[in-house]
C-alpha cells in the first residue's frame, strides 16, 4: 500500500455522499469584533464623561464604582485581544482599518481631557481618574492594533511559492 497525502475534498469525494463537507457558516472576523467594540467604547466614553459631565458616585459605592471601571476597561482590552488572537486577525488592510478606528476612543477621552483642563467641560474627580485610566487604556489598544498591522505589513509574500513566507 502505498500512503499518499490526500486532501480533505479529495477524500470528501472518495466516500460519496455518505459524509459531506459541513457548509461554510458565517462567522464575524477579529477585526470586525474589534472595530465594533472600539466605536461602541467611543460612544460610552462620549456619554459617561461629556452627556454625564460632573457625575460622582455615592460616597458608600465609590470602592464599586472603581471596581466597576476596572473591569470594564479590562473586558475592553480582552475583547479587542481576545478577537484578534482568538478568532483571527484579517489581512493587513483589515487591520489598518481596525487600528485606525481604535484611535477613535483615544481622541474622544484626549477630547474631555483637555476640554477639562482648558475649562470647557467641569468632570469630577472620579472622572478625571477614570479618564486618565481609560486614556491608558485606549492607547494599549492603539499600539496593540499598530503592533499587529506593521507585522502583517511587514510579512513577505513569496511569489509563485506556498504564500507567506
Amino acid at each position: 500500500m502505498s500512503q499518499e497525502k490526500l486532501m480533505a475534498p479529495q477524500i470528501a469525494s472518495m466516500m460519496g455522499d455518505r459524509h459531506p463537507l459541513p457548509a461554510r457558516r458565517w462567522h464575524a472576523n477579529g477585526y470586525m469584533i474589534s472595530i465594533a467594540s472600539s466605536l461602541l467604547i467611543a460612544t460610552m466614553i462620549g456619554v459617561f464623561f461629556i452627556g454625564m459631565a460632573g457625575w460622582t458616585p455615592p460616597e458608600s459605592w465609590q470602592s464599586r464604582a472603581d471596581l466597576t471601571v476596572t473591569w470594564i476597561l479590562l473586558t475592553y482590552i480582552w475583547v479587542q485581544m481576545g478577537s484578534l488572537i482568538l478568532v483571527g486577525a484579517g489581512t493587513k488592510n483589515q487591520m489598518w482599518l481596525d487600528a485606525l478606528t481604535s484611535i477613535i476612543p483615544l481622541f474622544v477621552i484626549f477630547y474631555v481631557i483637555l476640554q477639562h483642563y482648558g475649562g470647557f467641560i467641569v468632570i469630577s474627580q472620579f472622572q478625571v481618574n477614570t479618564a486618565w485610566v481609560t486614556a491608558y487604556t485606549m492607547l494599549l489598544d492603539v499600539v496593540i492594533d499598530l503592533g499587529v498591522s506593521v507585522m502583517l505589513s511587514r510579512q513577505v509574500v513569496e511569489v509563485g511559492g506556498g504564500g507567506v513566507v
